[in-house]
Formats: structure tokens, C-alpha cells, sequence
């Protein structure tokens, strides 16, 4: 327990004030590099995942439907589920405008997930395919989508 290789940090920093989620997170970093540790850090903040992640993978009730490369993934997000979480994530600058995608319909239970896609209930771009089958992972050079919009 000294010297650990993994730490999993679920919402880390949630409830703390920004300027203390900053040293936080500054300090995780410093560890991190110290003890050439890894996290897996849990958390629904974008803007903080994106400072202190170096992949990112996506969930959408308890599947994992993208991964990537942190930077690759907010430069490009491919899911739709994704697309709408980072539409959402505010720009500090008011003068710059960006389209917010919204998500319509209510969650689905969690103990119930629909058939096929789990977010196709949702999801604005939803195929025949997606309300039976469930999407194989898609490998786009090493960023990893779960989406029949990429069936080849």
C-alpha cells in the first residue's frame, strides 16, 4: 500500500471549491510523476478530466462507448453521446459561440438498459440497427467507438 501503481479516484475533487480542485489536481500530477503512478479518475467534470487525463473513455449507463487519447477525444469526438456531453462544456471566452447538441428523452434504467445501443432512446442519429444490436467497438487509428455510424 506504500507504493502503489494504481489509485482509482472516484469524483476526486467534486466538492471542492475550483481554486482547491486546482491544488488537488496539480498535487495528483505531481505524485503521479514522482511514483510513475496511474489513475483511473473517475469524475463528470470535463474540463477537469480533460487536465488531468491522458485517455478518456466515455460511459453511457455502465458501457464503455469511446476511448481515446485525450486531446484526440475532445478534438473529435466520434459518439454522438460524447459529441452532446462536450457541446455542453462552457467556453470561458463569452465572445466565442458554439452549438449546444441537446439530448432528448429521459434516461433509461440502469437496472433495465434498453436493447441494442443503450443510448439509442436518445440518440438523434438512431438506426433500425441500433434498437436490437448492441455496436461493436470500431477502432478509428487507436480511438475506439461504439457506434454502428461507423460499420463499415
Amino acid at each position: 500500500m506504500t507504493k502503489p501503481k494504481l489509485i482509482i479516484a472516484d469524483e476526486p475533487v467534486s466538492a471542492l471549491d475550483v481554486s482547491i480542485q486546482a491544488q488537488v489536481l496539480n498535487l495528483m500530477k505531481d505524485i503521479q510523476k514522482e511514483f510513475q503512478l496511474t489513475y483511473i479518475f473517475i469524475a463528470h467534470d470535463l474540463g477537469v478530466v480533460r487536465h488531468i487525463s491522458d485517455r478518456v473513455g466515455v460511459m453511457y449507463l455502465g458501457r464503455l462507448i469511446e476511448l481515446a487519447d485525450s486531446e484526440q477525444l475532445y478534438q473529435n469526438p466520434s459518439h454522438p453521446y460524447t459529441k452532446a456531453l462536450l457541446s455542453a462544456v462552457p467556453i470561458p471566452d463569452p465572445d466565442l459561440k458554439k452549438e449546444t447538441i441537446l439530448i432528448d428523452g429521459e434516461i433509461p434504467s440502469p437496472a433495465n438498459p434498453p436493447s441494442g445501443c443503450a443510448f439509442h432512446t436518445r440518440c438523434s442519429q438512431v438506426m433500425d440497427i441500433c434498437k436490437t444490436t448492441r455496436p461493436q467497438e470500431h477502432d478509428l487509428n487507436g480511438h475506439f467507438v461504439a457506434c454502428h455510424l461507423y460499420n463499415k
